[in-house]
């Protein structure tokens, strides 16, 4: 056996298998051959290597953070490290000297073979000099490959894979329509333009239909808000949009050219969707966070309205197959001292019979509530509403043309969308007209209690067009379980 004077660990990398170093074969014969020629031994397990990863960052080197855990250990196994170049230890350069330090406190030397350094203080200079070169090599690389994808993107090539409704023929290659996957991006788009639904209930539906995003998951408001922003279905490529952590980065940076793929929709109808965007981000943040709650995220059209009378806190929707109710969230918690369970049946009921109540009253105690952006966003809510109707209108007469319903069930229907109509349309026009007279005002408050009051009634009509209806008249409704008693807190926009 050779006597050995040192016992030393050999570190192995290379960024890819193309690029042109050393193999880890040839870097390892090398590290063992100057070894030799030292007198240093290196036993099999301590040969350390890190294949196709970049050295720019050591934490993502799982052999070399094995290396440097064994070389500070409390035995001090090692007296040394071998490495074909200094760059193949670290390409940054404050890493490099944070480690080395670290190493030279338990007496353990870098050593390059390819590289030897004179001793004394020139030897720690020329070190230095190579640290420098090689953190300027790798940061000059970075800078010359996003050169080269920029000048890509900027002649209008694909770069990455195309979003979902789209699918690439091969690298580079112009993307074309998946009609798997394409009706997603027609969808969103008559849904949030023509029907006017929120993003999550675009997003509920599209999960109702089976469909799911590229990664697989389930759809979110996020995911589809992402889709109509997205200018490629609108003909156009985006590059360098964000940095890391996906922060977006300014406008001026983005590079947008034509793309040669055929588009969705055009850039016209693009900046159409943007704004109807725009203008309901706005809108929500004007809005304060309860009123701005969007109700097809409720479990019902009661939620957040109802209201304990012992502590003031809300009563939460609990519900099962079997059982539905509302009880006060902080008596869930023990915060509260008295139960408010009723059953959600109930709630209802007593809600629809308290309102009916209201109508015969001697007189409607309630709160004028400024038109301001509450008001528009309810403005926008109607005349959502007001597009639903002339489509449910229009599904009406289908189907009693292609003799599905009866005249008396068309005509029933017709008289309904009529009625809310009328509600609806009344309401609008208080919105945009002048203030009316105080001695109005209770007429006003009447006329839109009785409307709300039709469509709660309505079996037909479903909870979130309920909820948008109840919330235009009510702040809340305080439940006192011990008198079974429900007061309704009414507000009239003006």
């Amino acid at each position: 056996m050779i006597e050995s004077i040192k016992t030393g660990a050999l570190y192995i990398r290379v960024s890819t298998d193309k690029q042109e170093e050393l193999s880890p074969d040839a870097q390892i014969r090398l590290g063992r051959e100057y070894a030799a020629q030292h007198k240093i031994h290196i036993p099999d397990e301590y040969i350390f290597r890190d294949d196709g990863i970049s050295g720019k960052k050591a934490d993502r080197r799982p052999g070399f953070k094995a290396l440097i855990a064994l070389a500070r250990s409390k035995e001090h196994p090692i007296d040394c490290i071998l490495v074909w170049k200094f760059s193949r230890f670290a390409r940054n350069q404050e890493e490099s000297i944070v480690y080395k330090s670290m190493l030279a406190r338990d007496h353990v030397e870098v050593i390059s073979i390819s590289e030897p350094l004179p001793d004394g203080p020139f030897g720690a200079l020329n070190e230095r000099i190579i640290e420098w070169m090689d953190e300027y090599y790798l940061t000059n690389l970075s800078s010359e490959v996003t050169r080269g994808m920029t000048e890509n993107a900027m002649r209008g090539n694909y770069q990455a894979s195309p979003g979902i409704g789209y699918r690439s023929p091969g690298p580079k290659q112009v993307p074309e329509k998946d009609p798997d996957t394409f009706p997603v991006i027609a969808f969103c788009d008559r849904a949030f333009m023509q029907e006017h639904l929120t993003l999550r209930q675009i997003a509920l539906q599209l999960n109702a239909m089976g469909y799911k995003t590229k990664r697989g998951n389930a759809f979110d408001a996020r995911g589809v808000e992402y889709i109509l922003r997205n200018p490629f279905y609108a003909g156009k490529i985006r590059w360098n949009y964000t940095e890391r952590g996906r922060r977006l980065k300014p406008s001026e940076d983005v590079i947008l050219v034509d793309g040669r793929h055929e588009p969705a929709w055009s850039w016209e109808h693009h900046l159409e969707i943007q704004k109807r965007l725009d203008d309901l981000a706005d809108i929500n943040k004007r809005s304060d966070s309860r009123k701005k709650r969007d109700v097809s995220s409720c479990h019902h059209w009661l939620s957040g309205l109802l209201v304990c009378s012992s502590c003031g806190k809300t009563l939460a929707y609990t519900g099962s197959a079997r059982c539905k109710s509302f009880q006060c969230w902080a008596y869930s918690k023990g915060m509260c001292q008295e139960s408010h369970a009723i059953l959600v049946k109930k709630a209802e009921e007593y809600v629809i019979e308290g309102l009916a109540q209201l109508l015969v009253s001697d007189r409607l105690q309630y709160s004028i509530v400024p038109a301001t952006s509450s008001s528009s966003a309810r403005e926008q809510e109607l005349r959502q509403m007001l597009t639903r109707l002339d489509q449910r209108e229009k599904r009406a007469k289908d189907a009693y043309l292609n003799e599905i319903d009866t005249i008396e069930e068309y005509k029933e229907t017709r008289m309904k969308i009529q009625s809310e109509r009328g509600r609806i349309m009344s309401e609008l026009e208080a919105m945009t007209s002048p203030a009316v007279a105080a001695s109005d005002d209770d007429t006003r408050m009447i006329d839109n209690v009785q409307a709300v009051l039709s469509v709660l009634q309505d079996p037909d009509t479903d909870f979130a067009k309920k909820g948008l209806a109840i919330r235009s008249i009510v702040d809340k409704i305080v439940y006192d379980r011990k008198n079974t008693s429900f007061d309704f807190y009414l507000k009239l926009v003006k």
